[in-house]
C-alpha cells in the first residue's frame, strides 16, 4: 500500500511544542534491527479485535521485511498479550520501555489502561501509534497517535444516523462498558441525544468478560426503549446481543468503534440486519482503491478468507503501513526523534481508502463525523457492508 501526502480533519494536540520529538537517541535501533512493540488483548475477551488487529499490522510488517526491510534494517515486532488486565499492561509497558526498549509501541487499546499509563508514555516520550480506542485520555497525550475516531466525533455521528433512523422522541439506552470509556460514552451521548429530540432512559453496565447480559436487557425492556447504543468490547457486545435474543428484546442497536467486527453480527443472529457498528475504518473486502494491494497481501499470508470482512485486520494493514513509511522516512540514522518526526510530516499518510487520510501533523485524532461510516451486516449478500442511506 502507497503511503503518500494528504490531509485530514483532526481533533487539535495542546500545542506544537507539546507533541514533542522526544530524546535524540536510538533507543530500539541498531545497525541491522529496530525493535517495534504490540500490548494488546491476544487472548482475553477482546482478542476478536485486537488481535485481529495486530494480525493487520503483522501482515504489512512482514511485507516490509520480505523486501529487505527499511533502511537496511529488519523490523522486529515483538507481542505481548495484556490478556485484557491492566497490571499486565503495566508491565508490559516496562518490559519494552526498559528490559526490551522498543523505538515505538503500538496497541494499548483501552482506557484504563491509557489512564494507568498516560504519565509513563509522557515521561518516557515514547510514541504510541493508533490505538484501536481513542478517549479524552488518548487525545491529551501528544506521544499517542490517533487515527481512529474519538468519542465525541462518535456520539455525534451516531446520533445524526438514529435520527434518520428513529425520528424524534425515541427512547434510547445506554450500553457501556465499565471503564473510563464507558463513563465518557454516556456522558457523551446524553449531551448529543436533545439535539435529535432523544430521550435517554439511563445506562446498563456491562464487564468485559461478560458472558451474558440478561438484568441489563430486562431494564432496557422496562424503560420500553426504542433502541440502544452500545459502547464495548468484542464480549460485551456478544453478551448483550445474545441476551437480546433470548430476551425478546427487538430493537436497533447502534455500535462504536469498540465492538466493529464480524463477531458483532455473528453474535446478533436475528437483529444483524438491524445492528449498525460506526467506524473510520472499512473491512478488507471494500470497494476501495487500496484493495488489491491489501487482498494479494492477504492471499499471499492465508488470512484472506478468514478476515476479509473484518476491519480491524485493515486496520492494523494502515497502521503497520504507517509504521513502515515513517521508518522509511526518518532516514538511516534512525532515532526517536527522527521517527516521531517524520510520524508528524505535513504530507501524512494515504490509507488506500480504507480511512480517512492520516496525518499529524498539527493535529491529533479522526473529528471529522462525515469520516466515520455505519456499516451493518447485508443478509441477502451475506457480507458486512456501508450503509449509505438509512
Amino acid at each position: 500500500m502507497a503511503l503518500t501526502a494528504c490531509s485530514a480533519g483532526t481533533q487539535e494536540v495542546t500545542t506544537k511544542d507539546d507533541a514533542g520529538t522526544g530524546a535524540a537517541t536510538n533507543v530500539g535501533v541498531t545497525d541491522s534491527a529496530v525493535t517495534i512493540a504490540y500490548i494488546g488483548d491476544l487472548s482475553g475477551p477482546d482478542a476478536a479485535v485486537e488481535l485481529t488487529y495486530y494480525e493487520g499490522i503483522k501482515l504489512a510488517i512482514d511485507r516490509a521485511n520480505a523486501s529487505g526491510g527499511v533502511n537496511g534494517r529488519t523490523i522486529d515486532l515483538k507481542a505481548g498479550d495484556t490478556r485484557f488486565d491492566t497490571a499486565q499492561a503495566v508491565t508490559l509497558f516496562k518490559k519494552y520501555t526498559s528490559e526490551q526498549p522498543s523505538l515505538a509501541l503500538l496497541g494499548i487499546n483501552v482506557s484504563s489502561m491509557f489512564e494507568a499509563l498516560t504519565t509513563r508514555i509522557s515521561a518516557e516520550k515514547v510514541p504510541v501509534i493508533g490505538p484501536t480506542g481513542v478517549t479524552k485520555v488518548t487525545l491529551a497525550n501528544p506521544y499517542i497517535y490517533n487515527a481512529q475516531a474519538d468519542l465525541p466525533t462518535s456520539a455525534e455521528a451516531i446520533t445524526k444516523f438514529m435520527s434518520r433512523q428513529l425520528g424524534a422522541k425515541a427512547k434510547v439506552g445506554v450500553a457501556r462498558i465499565s471503564t473510563a470509556s464507558g463513563d465518557e460514552w454516556f456522558d457523551l451521548f446524553q449531551k448529543e441525544a436533545p439535539k435529535i429530540e432523544a430521550e435517554v432512559t439511563g445506562q446498563q453496565k456491562i464487564e468485559p468478560a461478560a458472558v451474558e447480559a440478561a438484568a441489563q436487557v430486562a431494564q432496557f425492556k422496562r424503560d420500553g426503549v426504542d433502541a440502544v447504543t452500545l459502547h464495548a468490547g468484542s464480549g460485551g457486545a456478544i453478551a448483550l446481543l445474545k441476551s437480546m435474543q433470548t430476551g425478546g428484546l427487538n430493537v436497533p442497536v447502534f455500535s462504536t468503534f469498540g465492538a466493529s467486527g464480524p463477531t458483532l453480527w455473528k453474535s446478533a443472529g436475528t437483529l444483524a440486519a438491524s445492528t449498525y457498528a460506526f467506524d473510520a475504518f472499512a473491512p478488507p473486502d471494500s470497494d476501495v482503491a487500496g484493495r488489491a494491494d491489501l487482498e494479494s497481501a492477504m492471499r499471499a499470508a492465508g488470512s484472506w478468507d478468514k478476515f476479509q470482512q473484518d476491519k480491524n485486520y485493515a486496520e492494523g494493514w494502515v497502521i503497520g503501513n504507517v509504521v513502515v513509511e515513517s521508518l522509511k522516512r526518518a532516514g538511516k540514522d534512525l532515532t526517536r526523534a527522527s521517527f516521531i518526526e517524520a510520524l508528524r510530516s505535513p504530507q501524512g499518510f494515504q490509507t488506500g481508502g480504507y480511512s480517512a487520510d492520516v496525518n499529524w501533523s498539527k493535529k491529533n485524532g479522526l473529528a471529522d463525523a462525515s469520516a466515520v461510516k455505519a456499516f451493518t451486516f447485508d443478509p441477502a449478500a451475506q457480507r458486512i457492508v456501508e450503509v449509505t442511506s438509512p
